[in-house]
């Protein structure tokens, strides 16, 4: 499940995110990004000492079929400076800008509102608990139908940031980026160093662990401590209440990775506290079906409340599913993930399934598994997708398995009740969190 905040567009390295670039830069504006930092920029020859090590560090720009490595490998050994172009209009076209810089070299670049906290600020991307009102569907729909996913989207006023290493010319990339985009003699830009940190340790020390619907969701750096902490902090500081507490929580260790579902998001622990609910009023459920299965949260979930429980999740990211198996092996939970079978009406989903069977040695869904054979299923997903698989998931769940969907917004609601009430009964909404809503229903 994707949260849409107050997001930061990022570029990372020499890829660009898909969820939110700009326009790509074609080839001929690559080419000469390539020939600009091959034959314009230098290095500050004060902070090199010597001009046999200033030699080897041109060396490493200029030797052929590594131009674009060494670059990298260069930034990531030295100190970054950030450049930041700040009051940036649409019709200077960030998301181009930010392409560019990363073809210069930058090692990262990222996107941001300049009018963020302000009274002028339009969260565009925002989520419905962030101050935006029903009445403001038109946002959303965009989220949903994709217009974000294809760069349509941008704020009115932008600040780019970029990280160059300290030995590229900042000014000269700051007149490069004037003329090549025709921006005015008083552009406004802000040099600052980044700081030397040990930027792993920083992430890990504001990442703790979370509860969620009886669950405590830890990853691998954080200690015993950190959990009790946690669980106290969830009891309002009783530490006698914390010690009777404690071993009333299940916990879940899960690997940091690029699958989604870390169980911060309100829709994961809208599913998370269904399953608790499922499994334990339930406890002759035997096969659990995870689609959408992301980390593989939700999977095991339901085997950790049930030691009987087999969890299969479903799974169109090669990725996201080796990162679900490795979380299932190191929770000690009896789950599997794998492709679907059917790759269904959607052609961007069809052609990721298509690509992922090519490419990759994960398994596809059994043929004994793609029929009403579970128990239950949690679908964390959007809106848009889960009114496309209602069919899918029909034919997986038994009759009177449960189902327990989210990833749905409030105003969406109604249009994903009536498409799984042509094969569930009761089907409603059970539960809200911040605009978030999880519907419920039972197999026909």
């Amino acid at each position: 499940m994707i949260p849409f905040g107050k997001i930061n567009l990022i570029t990372l390295g020499f890829i660009t995110t898909n969820a939110f670039q700009g326009p790509v830069v074609s080839n001929r504006q690559r080419n000469e990004a390539l020939k600009t930092r091959k034959e314009h920029f230098t290095f500050h020859r004060a902070k090199v000492e010597g001009l046999q090590e200033e030699q080897e560090k041109e060396d490493q720009f200029n030797h052929e079929g590594s131009n674009e490595d060494n670059a990298i490998s260069s930034n990531l050994c030295s100190k970054l400076r950030s450049l930041k172009f700040v009051q940036l209009t649409k019709a200077t076209n960030p998301g181009l800008l930010s392409d560019y810089l990363m073809e210069l070299g930058a090692s990262s670049v990222s996107i941001t509102d300049h009018d963020k906290d302000t009274p002028s600020e339009n969260p565009i991307f925002a989520e419905p608990n962030s101050g935006a009102q029903n009445d403001d569907a038109d946002i959303f729909a965009a989220i949903i139908c994709g217009d974000a996913a294809v760069g349509k989207n941008m704020w009115m006023r932008c600040d780019v940031n970029a990280h160059f290493g300290d030995s590229f010319d900042i000014l000269g990339i700051v007149d490069d980026v004037r003329t090549n985009f025709d921006m005015a003699s008083g552009v406004r830009y802000i040099v600052d160093d980044v700081p030397d940190l040990d930027w792993i340790k920083e992430v890990q020390s504001s990442w703790k662990p979370f509860i969620a619907g009886g669950f405590v969701l830890k990853f691998p750096w954080h200690t015993e401590e950190d959990v009790k902490l946690t669980i106290e902090k969830e009891n309002q500081g009783e530490k006698s209440e914390t010690e009777d507490r404690i071993d009333t929580y299940h916990e879940i260790l899960l690997e940091g990775g690029i699958a989604f579902g870390t169980g911060e998001h309100p829709t994961t622990q809208l599913c998370l506290n269904w399953i608790k609910e499922t499994i334990e009023e339930d406890q002759e459920i035997e096969m659990f079906l995870d689609y959408g299965a992301g980390s593989g949260v939700l999977g095991i979930a339901a085997c950790t409340l049930n030691k009987d429980v087999k969890a299969v999740g479903v799974e169109i990211d090669v990725d996201a599913i080796r990162i679900a198996d490795e979380n299932a092996k190191n929770n000690d939970a009896n789950m599997n993930s794998f492709l679907p079978r059917n790759i269904g009406g959607d052609d961007e989903s069809a052609s990721l399934i298509m690509k992922a069977i090519q490419r990759s040695a994960v398994d596809m869904l059994p043929e004994e598994m793609d029929s009403q054979v579970f128990d239950a299923c949690a679908a964390n997903i959007l809106a848009g997708p889960l009114i496309s698989l209602a069919e899918t998931i029909a034919g997986m769940v038994k009759t009177g398995g449960k189902i327990g969907l989210s990833g749905i917004l409030e105003w969406q609601s109604e249009e994903v009740v009536e498409a799984y009430s042509e094969y569930f009964n009761n089907v409603h909404v059970q539960d809200t969190s911040g605009g978030w809503v999880l519907i419920s229903g039972e197999r026909k």
